[in-house]
């Protein structure tokens, strides 16, 4: 069995494999070495992210892309398939056509979100791996916005709107994040 996301940067943060989580560490014990650790690490979840996504944006152009004859491969059927397509709002088409303030917008969100967990970041390897994933979906559709206008989707499962693989990072990086928040939330007493 492969290991997850989280075992790998667990793997990668700790001396010994797999045991990376601090939950006695207090911010002030933890050094400037420990922070550049860290923040490495999550550089090379967002870069990762960002360059994957990119990456895959770029193959799916050059194979269904708009100069292509056809934009859409199916795998199974009209339920799942390859479709190319060109978003120039955020998600469910809000804010269409407004290139630059999405991209300030996403830029002013991936800020808060670094700042807002910064502190956490050494307690909790699952976190870490949450906030990469965020900020590097949050860059590889900004790069898109930045550099083409609009973003490349190309994955389409019945009627769900069309993404790609940035925001499928995001959606799984706060998947994480709420997860992680029910496990760091103490237990609460029972008042009966």
């Amino acid at each position: 069995m492969l290991p997850s996301c989280c075992e790998i940067v667990a793997a990668l943060e700790s001396d010994s494999p797999l045991d990376s989580e601090h939950p006695h560490v207090d911010e002030h014990d933890v050094g400037p070495v420990e922070w550049r650790r860290i923040a490495g690490i999550l550089a090379t979840i967002v870069f990762g992210v960002a360059l994957f996504d990119q990456i895959v944006k770029t193959a799916i152009v050059a194979w269904i892309g708009p100069d292509r004859p056809f934009q859409r491969w199916e795998l199974a059927g009209r339920l799942v398939a390859f479709e190319y397509v060109e978003n120039t709002g955020a998600a469910f088409g809000v804010f269409a056509g407004r290139v630059w303030l999405l991209s300030v917008l996403a830029v002013v969100v991936a800020l808060a979100f670094l700042v807002l967990f910064w502190r956490d970041l050494p307690r909790s390897t699952l976190l870490r791996t949450s906030v990469g994933l965020v900020l590097g979906g949050a860059i590889g559709n900004l790069l898109d916005r930045v550099r083409l206008g609009y973003v490349v989707d190309f994955m389409a499962v019945g009627v769900w709107p069309k993404f790609n693989i940035a925001d499928s990072a995001i959606t799984i990086g706060l998947a994480l994040l709420v997860f992680s928040a029910f496990q760091d939330s103490p237990p609460r007493e029972n008042s009966s």
